[in-house]
């Protein structure tokens, strides 16, 4: 069967893998190009433009100091070239400098499913303190219990269009009105929401939140005690978000 790569002559359908097949890499189908020594200037290479291989954690960085006059200058060159460059991709307008930027908050499946536990644990800690002062009226809560969680988990995916006007109907709804009015208290009114991208719009919805309290890795730990009661549970949740991060970093550091 590897005879009808036709390697033998220019390399022929090397980079195609039969149905099922396991892949064998071998140096002369890379075209050489199997390197493992870092210092290695194709190894570099294979390090800066490879998709797989490349560091996509970081965004536009490019070993500036910018906590300096001098770095914050000379990266705003930089920026501003690239934006010169690809316009629709580096928008003048969003340039922030490295050390202003937030941390990243990671990908990894099993921290993700516990952030957004975080998330809605702390958007129920802000309901419930904003009803306690009386900022937001008894009939407003109950009301907007019943709108976007009647069956005890918050969803704001029928809020949501509303919002975006698909749902005319509940225009006049006083259950719609009521939570219209406790986004607005609570500082999530001005959450906007793209149709022109694949993200669900309920996601764009928790990613301003994150946004708006400011929500970081550091407090999630400290407020996992009251999102998980139960002692042996929450020594589980930590181990998994002990060895999540922990792949997601070691992962990074191999690509480095």
């Amino acid at each position: 069967m590897q005879w009808l790569r036709l390697e033998q002559w220019g390399q022929g359908l090397s980079s195609r893998l039969f149905y099922n097949e396991v892949p064998q890499p071998t140096w002369w189908r890379h075209g050489g190009h199997m390197l493992e020594d870092k210092d290695d200037d194709k190894a570099r290479e294979k390090l800066l433009h490879s998709f797989t291989y490349s560091d996509q954690e970081r965004g536009v960085f490019f070993g500036m100091d910018t906590t300096t006059e001098e770095g914050r200058e000379r990266f705003r060159e930089e920026y501003m070239a690239l934006s010169e460059m690809a316009p629709e991709m580096i928008k003048k307008e969003n340039l922030m400098f490295p050390h202003e930027m937030a941390p990243s908050v990671t990908e990894e499946p099993h921290f993700r499913r516990v952030w957004q536990h975080y998330r809605e644990h702390m958007f129920k800690l802000r309901f419930a303190h904003l009803v306690k002062e009386g900022e937001i009226s008894e009939a407003d809560a109950a009301a907007f219990r019943a709108f976007c969680g009647p069956t005890g988990q918050s969803s704001f995916s029928v809020y949501i269009l509303a919002r975006q006007g698909l749902l005319d109907h509940l225009q006049a709804d006083e259950g719609y009105q009521a939570t219209m009015r406790v986004m607005d208290t609570m500082g999530l009114g001005a959450v906007e929401f793209c149709n022109l991208t694949a993200r669900p719009t309920e996601q764009q919805f928790w990613e301003q939140f994150d946004g708006v309290y400011d929500l970081s890795e550091a407090e999630m730990k400290r407020e996992m005690a009251n999102i998980v009661t139960d002692p042996t549970n929450l020594e589980k949740v930590n181990a998994l978000i002990s060895s999540g991060v922990d792949k997601v970093k070691s992962s990074v550091e191999e690509t480095r």
